[in-house]
């Protein structure tokens, strides 16, 4: 599966490229892609007794496929060109200056329905008299006219906002101007199932959210909360993004591996036991993670997590190794196929990365202060990984043990994702290690003490008491963060490097795993002969 998902990443690369060197090439050059990928897979078929042939025919078959993958998506895309327009509120409006920031979802142009809807970026200016846009919120219908404009870009550097805006379906951007708009009920038919159902579920997160909150002057906090659980980051200030950035603990804030795999933790222990099949019990951990996935906006990192513990959650029934390099290969090759611009998301960089940092380099890292303690297989729950086994010996053993675990995680998981880091946010955190230390198990207790205060709603003095230890929790996070974040040196900051900087520095890795990898056998034999 990794010689698929590769071949499947370079076609799509290339099929980015040549609609960026050919940009009106005609509609009809799908098929011609298509019926290359189906003629190679037919030859393929045809060179059984021939592995090598059969091994290359397939690659290029599957990177066809990608290219063809790229190209139909950007020559059935249609652009805005009108300026009356009925729309519905898509995500949570923010008050940023004299506008109110929200996306829209385009139903309908001039009154007629469309057969797909556009998605749009709207900045709507805020009439501070009649303060009609405090009723602008999730899920609004508006009735509109303006001025649809191309996306752009609007900062320096090499995160491409535009692209960005492209893999979340986003077509356009547009001013709205405060007598330009009222609210109006538009019908939701035009959007699809699946956007019905997740602007539901949206709308849902947000009386989840509201129950989270805690007092006036701890915003913050509840928005750290908000972000951890339920995925919503609305209501973080810039001010505490830069000082989770620099300390190196940004991956708490955005839902992965770690925050699913504590859900998945606490659901095997409700349901694990509870069913004499271990099937079943599977079926509803897995039906229940997947509908948490959908209720928070199905992030690539997230989709990536739950696909990852769907796959773990097969091998625990089939009985087969969890924790490889071809499930997560099999994990990309779903979430590429079903969006192949996703290639180009943040999330699903670094999330992959830092689930391949931990495959490949965990065991090594963990081996190297305890080298005589057997590392057993681990299991990549999610993108978190726990030993197989239980740490042996005295109580401080043991502790030191699961301390050095959670370092070499950290560090595996570095490895891989600090090129990435450098060259979107060109910064480099020095003491990613110390955060790590507070942050994650704050995060398991914010997770449990969370899904405790969902629980017990309805029961007002267990559920004040939890929402105070909830709070002290994330106070004491986002004041270990910042005062991390302040330290002397916490940074390395104004990185610069480019996209081949970044493909040499992760080629140079791994000449220096097969270099080590050869080095362990070569030294093996040896001993052997000895």
């Amino acid at each position: 599966m990794l010689r698929v998902a590769v071949a499947l990443m370079i076609g799509i690369v290339a099929g980015d490229g040549i609609m960026r060197w050919f940009p009106t090439l005609p509609s009809w050059s799908v098929w011609v892609w298509l019926a290359l990928t189906l003629l190679l897979l037919l030859l393929e078929l045809l060179f059984k007794r021939k592995p090598y042939a059969q091994n290359i025919l397939l690659s290029t078959a599957i990177f066809c496929a990608g290219v063809t993958m790229i190209v139909q998506g950007r020559a059935t895309g249609d652009r805005p060109c009108t300026i009356c327009y009925e729309a519905v509120v898509i995500s949570e409006p923010q008050v940023r200056g004299k506008t109110l920031r929200c996306d829209l979802t385009l139903t309908s142009i001039n009154g007629k329905p469309l057969t797909k809807t556009i998605n749009v970026k709207a900045a709507i200016l805020r009439d501070t008299i009649t303060n009609d846009w405090k009723t602008i919120g999730l899920g609004t219908g508006l009735v509109a006219q303006s001025i649809m404009q191309p996306l752009r870009n609007y900062r320096s550097g090499n995160f491409d906002y535009v692209r960005w805006l492209h893999i979340h379906g986003f077509q356009a951007s547009t001013f709205i101007y405060y007598s330009d708009w009222q609210p109006a009920r538009v019908s939701l038919k035009p959007m699809s199932t699946f956007a019905r159902m997740r602007l539901y579920a949206m709308m849902e997160r947000e009386k989840l959210v509201s129950r989270l909150r805690l007092s006036q002057s701890e915003d913050q906090q509840s928005a750290i909360i908000a972000a951890m659980v339920l995925g919503d980051k609305h209501g973080i200030s810039q001010e505490t993004k830069d000082a989770y950035s620099v300390s190196g603990a940004s991956h708490i804030l955005a839902l992965s591996g770690l925050h699913l795999s504590i859900i998945y933790a606490v659901l095997l222990l409700l349901f694990g036991r509870g069913f004499k099949r271990r099937w079943l019990s599977q079926a509803v951990i897995l039906l229940t993670i997947w509908g948490y996935v959908f209720l928070v906006g199905m992030g690539s990192s997230v989709v990536r997590s739950a696909v990852m513990l769907t796959i773990y959650s097969l091998c625990i029934v089939s009985g087969r190794d969890n924790a490889s390099i071809n499930a997560l290969s099999l994990a990309a090759v779903f979430l590429l196929v079903a969006n192949p611009l996703c290639l180009w998301d943040i999330g699903f960089e670094m999330s992959f990365m830092a689930v391949l940092g931990i495959l490949v380099f965990y065991k090594h890292v963990y081996r190297l202060v305890i080298p005589k303690t057997k590392v057993e297989k681990g299991t990549i729950m999610g993108g978190h990984h726990r030993l197989g086994g239980r740490c042996q010996g005295p109580p401080l053993r043991r502790i030191a043990e699961i301390l050095w675990g959670m370092v070499s995680v950290s560090v595996s998981a570095q490895i891989t994702t600090a090129p990435l880091v450098a060259y979107y946010f060109g910064r480099f955190s020095c003491y990613f290690l110390l955060t790590n230390f507070i942050v994650i198990p704050c995060a398991t207790i914010i997770i449990y003490l969370a899904l405790a205060i969902l629980i017990t709603s309805a029961i007002h003095p267990v559920n004040a008491l939890l929402l105070s230890c909830i709070g002290y929790v994330s106070n004491f996070m986002n004041y270990a963060v910042k005062a991390i974040a302040s330290l002397p040196y916490a940074s390395i900051e104004n990185i610069h490097v480019n996209a081949i900087e970044v493909v040499c520095i992760y080629i140079l890795i791994t000449l220096a795993c097969i270099i080590y990898s050869y080095v362990r056998k070569l030294k093996g034999l040896i001993n052997r002969g000895d």
